[in-house]
């Protein structure tokens, strides 16, 4: 088959671009810049993005599928222009241009953060609520495409929809907060963490949900592709193990990382490095929720994720690989 990727360049669409390519599919990528993630790799590639509705043509040209896996992200409360035109107005185009030209299928990657985490006792699953108006506003930005998804679905489209949880893996150029979170831990520049946590997925489990969505994937349907629940501390623990290091990470109270807030923020300005942390990340990682259920894709798609050890040990050696982490000890 022929298929379409949005987001080629970033950490799943790179890694579905190579599994793609085994797969012995023709692979066509819509690019805004050179990427180092795409290099070497026989694809076709066409310059353009999701706001551009000819470059969208240009690319879809003869696609049988097309990944909408573009997305811009921003954390916090106050309305962005971009991530609202890039994630909502973005996601319109490519499921209205995708109608126009005849593309057969769409797969369109939503997040784990359109639904609500809360209430945290219950299982989180595809039938959860979605996010409110006083949310993150990049969760409401996801949330508004996962919707038009399900409209364009609703109206003869065949469209389904993935959502990955807290992605981490090899093949991370960037590299992604998360990325850069295994590498600073491992380097010692992360001192302490917080309480909270994230369901942590593998981004090659991503791919594969993705290439099981492809195969077997209902219209209109939605598929939760998680891992399972570690806290910041087991994530931080797991990384300092394979380092070999006896060290355990401390856990700083709450109240004391938020008094830490400005002095983080004022650390990032003095060496221009993005800040470790700030209140939106602190929100979200209180309101993490331990029962994030994949099981409608396990039974469904046969989706099966792989235990986060394996992820990390992979990771650390493919930025040891790639000089991102200068030695491991």
């Amino acid at each position: 088959m022929k298929i379409g990727i949005t987001g080629a360049s970033g950490h799943i669409g790179s890694v579905l671009c190579r599994e793609l390519i085994n797969a012995n599919h023709d692979v066509v990528a819509l690019i805004r810049s050179s990427s180092k993630a795409l290099k070497g790799l026989s694809i076709t590639k066409v310059d353009g993005d999701v706001l551009d509705v000819d470059s969208l043509r240009q690319f879809m040209q003869d696609c049988d599928v097309v990944i909408h896996a573009a997305g811009a992200i921003k954390l916090g409360y106050k309305f962005n222009k971009k991530i609202h035109d890039i994630n909502v107005i973005g996601t319109k185009n490519v499921l209205e241009i995708a109608k126009e030209v005849g593309v057969k299928k769409v797969i369109h990657f939503s997040s784990i953060h359109v639904f609500k985490q809360s209430p945290y006792d219950v299982e989180l699953n595809e039938t959860r609520q979605f996010v409110a108006e006083k949310s993150i506003f990049y969760d409401q930005t996801k949330r508004d495409g996962h919707l038009l998804a399900l409209e364009a679905a609703k109206n003869g489209q065949d469209v389904v929809i993935v959502c990955p949880t807290g992605v981490v893996g090899p093949f991370d150029f960037q590299p992604s907060k998360l990325g850069k979170a295994v590498i600073d831990i491992y380097k010692g520049k992360i001192p302490a963490v917080v309480k909270g946590g994230f369901d942590f997925v593998d981004v090659r489990d991503v791919v594969q949900g993705t290439m099981l969505a492809l195969e077997k994937g209902k219209s209109g349907e939605a598929y939760i592709l998680g891992g399972s629940y570690y806290t910041i501390k087991e994530f931080a623990d797991c990384v300092l193990d394979i380092k070999n290091k006896k060290r355990k990470m401390v856990v700083l109270p709450f109240f004391m990382a938020i008094i830490g807030v400005p002095f983080v923020k004022l650390w990032s300005l003095l060496t221009k490095q993005p800040p470790l942390y700030d209140m939106v990340y602190m929100d979200i990682l209180q309101d993490g929720n331990r029962k994030i259920s994949s099981s409608k894709a396990k039974n469904e798609l046969g989706y099966t994720p792989r235990l986060l050890k394996e992820t990390i040990i992979d990771t650390i050696d493919w930025f040891v690989q790639t000089g991102k982490i200068k030695e491991k000890k």
